[in-house]
């Protein structure tokens, strides 16, 4: 049978070309994808079939299917496609991928300090849950813990927090990192009365350069009892009872707050952590 050489010429050239649904299938992209990135003029099929209209491309335009796949996963927008893909020049293709390496590099450093905040938060819940578990009074052992404070003239339900909103815009203006470890540092005289003095988060940096709204609560040995909004009262009762009943001296009183319940709006649960005023264990 007689072929003209026109004919084997288009055999030739079929025979090293793939059809849209193999190219779908070999490199995971979808037909409408590949249509799309024919329509925007950025993968050109390397053969379109006059009759049926369908398209070809050659296995070297793989590498090209593997260079929008990767700019697209990194929010490359088409338009930013088109002009790389209109110029046909390597340098400028390496120099946009090197970009996109830095933007690429930058997201991962953001995704793992989300992953490390979710990590973090969810061992303080755990944490937080656990000390509500013990309602006994106990003595923990705390290492030095430098935070950072605003001016607080009154506490206890809920009303602390209009001074932690003014807490999170100096954290925020002097750009310092935070753990989630926030509470009231109070005033407490010889007879036990206590008065709110500041409102603070705990840092996690302790080589921070001293300013008036930085304070240190020093290692020692602390006094503690947890309680929530419905037993406060019941708990403050019985750790100063046992303070006089034991005949302990006092140098600081702090609450600490439990992140607890994010939901329940309407209750909160506390750590009382007193600071005794000498180093052997009760």
């Amino acid at each position: 049978m007689y072929r003209s050489k026109k004919n084997i010429k288009v055999v030739i050239i079929m025979k090293n070309l793939f059809s849209i649904g193999e190219v779908s299938k070999i490199k995971g992209v979808t037909i409408k994808a590949l249509r799309y990135y024919h329509k925007m003029g950025i993968l050109i099929p390397r053969h379109i079939d006059n009759t049926t209209g369908y398209r070809y491309y050659s296995i070297d335009q793989f590498i090209h299917i593997d260079i929008i796949k990767g700019c697209r996963e990194l929010g490359t927008s088409i338009i930013e496609l088109q002009d790389i893909f209109n110029k046909y020049n390597t340098d400028e293709l390496l120099e946009f991928l090197q970009m996109k390496k830095h933007e690429a590099q930058s997201q991962i450093i953001k995704m793992k300090e989300v992953i490390n905040n979710i990590d973090t938060l969810n061992m303080s819940v755990e944490k937080s849950k656990s000390i509500l578990d013990n309602r006994e009074i106990t003595t923990s052992f705390f290492e030095k813990r430098y935070i950072i404070t605003t001016q607080c003239k009154e506490s206890g339900s809920l009303k602390e927090l209009i001074y932690y909103s003014n807490l999170d815009n100096i954290i925020q203006n002097e750009n310092v990192e935070t753990l989630i470890e926030r509470g009231i540092l109070y005033n407490i005289d010889s007879k036990y009365n206590i008065e709110p003095k500041y409102a603070f988060n705990v840092l996690k940096d302790n080589n921070i350069k001293q300013k008036e709204y930085i304070k240190v609560l020093p290692e020692g040995n602390y006094l503690t009892l947890a309680y929530t909004k419905e037993n406060e009262l019941e708990c403050k009762r019985k750790i100063f009872d046992y303070i006089k009943e034991k005949n302990l001296e006092i140098k600081n009183f702090i609450e600490i707050d439990l992140l607890n319940d994010f939901f329940n709006t309407k209750s909160y649960s506390c750590q009382i952590q007193m600071l005794l005023n000498y180093d052997k264990l009760i």
